[in-house]
């Protein structure tokens, strides 16, 4: 029997195969009037790598932060972004594909990396 997370994680490499795809749709969720952001970055528009995962908590001011990136594993980013969005849907946030809320310009705080 397949969970939901297997089910997404398959979906993810699915699609993280298929070259046409090269970006993931930003993430808005939110919870009563809070609101957190989540957006796979990529470096070089067009290209699955390098990219970087940022989250935002505009409704307390807090800046956008980097949680992951990569810089040679594509589809990377997607993938952890996909898990982060499902782990806050499971806390009971409500997400739904937004348009782009991170400044480009923004220089978020890098807490992982992978290569």
């Amino acid at each position: 029997m397949y969970t939901r997370q297997m089910l997404a994680t398959v979906l993810l490499v699915v699609i993280g195969c298929l070259s046409s795809v090269a970006h993931a749709k930003p993430q808005s969720c939110s919870l009563g009037e809070l609101t957190r952001n989540v957006s796979v970055i990529y470096n070089d528009p067009g290209q699955p790598v390098p990219c970087e995962v940022w989250y935002e908590k505009p409704t307390e001011g807090v800046q956008a932060e980097t949680l992951w990136q990569a810089n040679n594993e594509a589809g990377y980013c997607e993938a952890r972004a996909a898990e982060f969005v499902d782990k806050l849907t499971n806390l009971g946030w409500a997400c739904n594909s937004n348009s782009p809320t991170v400044a480009d310009t923004a220089q978020p705080a890098v807490e992982e990396e992978a290569e």
